[in-house]
């Protein structure tokens, strides 16, 4: 039985005032406390417990733990009542158990208001998703991470058509109420749906990433508002999960606000680990973007994602500046909607908002995507094929109401290919065969290819010689080729042509590894990073 009317969330109690030579809105009475680690590190319960009543000694009697330490050494205090935030961020100047105190300041969900309801999504078609979706829907070797207001449950249970799968489906923590991360708002299960809804299930809408696992905190509560340290929790505790189950993250933040150092040690921390945090621009109206996806210039695991209008028109809402990484649809997107009432304004089960909230998810299931079919990229080549792929939406090659450009999921999910004509093989040696078990001595077969068959000038790519690449069922291209960096890679010919071994050794065919067998009637396939063949 689904609950109509779920019960009241009070929110956060919001100020504001003048902090860093700005106005900014935080948490009443809640201040972020990093502690300093004396050798540095704070490993030994001991040691931690040392430090943390060190810090609660500098501050105000009466001061509580709200939360923590986290595993980085941050501690959320609560100030007892007769004390501000801003009288309080000095303390860090008078003791060496703490590192700084901050405000915990204010992150918003970024949507702006609509009022029709689109039967269709036209985002899919506009950055070429069903030609992607033909090469990969979703691998589980990648964790969708939603940091938003929830996702919508019925007695702590999923209950969406096209977000029930408890198998996929994790819930991790509530940080504005505690329990499971029920989504009390909208805004949550809406990016959600857009990165990760069912496809194909006969049901409602299809999410970008249709099979990758989802990783749920609640961060943001029913009015919208959120909190750095909510943020910065929640970054690492997905962060930690994909890190002990061997996974790589693209964690989705469809919010932000100002700056502060929160914020921005919790996106290190997620990219010095091989993640990717997706953020949104803002909707100031062409103002500058917001933390966290400013980061995207100096993190490399952040990825800055601005909205476009149907027919390639950046949103007028979209904040702008040289921290856009792209741009995707984000207007009038039709995706999931809590199954329950949580707003007079919106509807149950499915509806359309706007903003650079739905926009983020959109990228943030397309780079999953990508490392679903390249699970030996980095995050710095996801972001790298993200860019390199997208269209242009004007004469440059930058520009910052567009960053690099909207985004190409087909052109995204072969950014890393090694792509071979057909013809190439006519007249040569050559066979693709099937790779039998690793038990039989037949392991593994190959793929020869005859580079005398490229006439110079070519802007056809060419291999460098090797010998095979990997073990069979386990195939990862290694050799200087046209995916990793050979001279001659791209129209290279004649002298061009290296040998990694001898230079001076007449150049030879190439054999590469495959696990799977040619593909029929294409003019022209590719080999991927893994040693797939796939038709174009």
């Amino acid at each position: 039985m689904l609950e109509e009317n779920p019960s009241a969330n009070t929110g956060l109690a919001i100020t504001s005032g003048d902090y860093n030579d700005q106005t900014v809105q935080f948490v009443e009475r809640r201040l972020i406390v990093q502690l300093a680690a004396p050798d540095g590190q704070l490993t030994a319960m001991d040691a931690i417990d040392a430090q943390v009543s060190a810090a609660l000694a500098a501050l105000p009697p009466g001061t509580t733990v709200l939360r923590g330490p986290s595993r980085t050494g941050r501690l959320l205090v609560v100030l007892p009542e007769t004390d501000t935030v801003l009288s309080n961020t000095g303390v860090a100047d008078a003791s060496p158990a703490i590192s700084y105190v901050e405000p915990d300041v204010v992150d918003r969900a970024q949507i702006v208001p609509n009022d029709p309801r689109y039967p269709q999504q036209w985002a899919p078609g506009a950055v070429n998703a069903e030609a992607a979706w033909d090469l990969e829907t979703g691998a589980a070797n990648v964790l969708i991470g939603i940091v938003d207001s929830g996702i919508s449950l019925s007695a702590d249970v999923l209950d969406h058509d096209d977000l029930r799968d408890s198998a996929r489906i994790t819930l991790g923590t509530d940080f504005v109420d505690g329990g499971t991360p029920r989504d009390l708002n909208g805004h949550g299960t809406h990016v959600a749906g857009i990165a990760a809804a069912a496809g194909q299930n006969a049901s409602g809408i299809a999410g970008m990433n249709w099979r990758s696992p989802v990783y749920i905190c609640r961060t943001l509560d029913a009015a919208g508002n959120g909190s750095s340290a909510n943020f910065a929790d929640a970054v690492e505790e997905i962060t930690d999960y994909a890190v002990a189950h061997g996974l790589k993250a693209v964690i989705n933040y469809s919010g932000g606000g100002p700056d502060n150092i929160t914020k921005k040690q919790a996106c290190q921390y997620a990219s010095d680990r091989g993640m990717l945090v997706v953020a949104a621009t803002g909707n100031d109206n062409a103002g500058p973007v917001i933390w966290p996806a400013a980061y995207s210039t100096v993190i490399t695991g952040v990825i800055a994602v601005g909205s476009t209008d149907q027919g390639d028109v950046v949103s007028s809402y979209s904040n702008v500046g040289p921290e856009t990484t792209v741009v995707a649809p984000g207007r009038n997107i039709l995706s999931t909607l809590p199954t329950y009432t949580v707003s007079p304004s919106l509807p149950l089960n499915y509806g359309t908002l706007s903003g650079t909230s739905m926009a983020t998810p959109l990228v943030t299931g397309l780079a999953a995507l990508i490392w679903s079919r390249h699970p030996g990229h980095t995050n710095a080549k996801v972001k790298e094929c993200l860019q390199d792929s997208a269209v242009k939406l004007g004469a440059a090659a930058f520009d910052n109401s567009w960053g690099h450009g909207r985004v190409d999921a087909r052109a995204a999910l072969t950014c890393g290919d090694l792509v071979i004509p057909r013809t190439v093989l006519v007249g040569c040696p050559s066979r693709i065969t099937i790779c039998p078990p690793p038990r039989t001595r037949l392991c593994p077969s190959v793929l020869t290819i005859c580079r005398t068959q490229l006439d110079c000038p070519s802007r056809l790519p060419v291999l460098c010689p090797t010998t095979r690449l990997a073990i069979c069922g386990h195939s990862v291209l290694r050799c200087p080729s046209a995916i990793d960096g050979c001279p001659s890679s791209l129209g290279g010919c004649g002298s061009e042509l290296c040998n990694p071994v001898d230079p001076s050794r007449p150049v030879g065919p190439v054999e590469i590894q495959l696990s799977s067998a040619e593909p029929s009637g294409a003019d022209w396939f590719y080999v991927d990073d893994d040693g797939e063949v796939h038709e174009v």
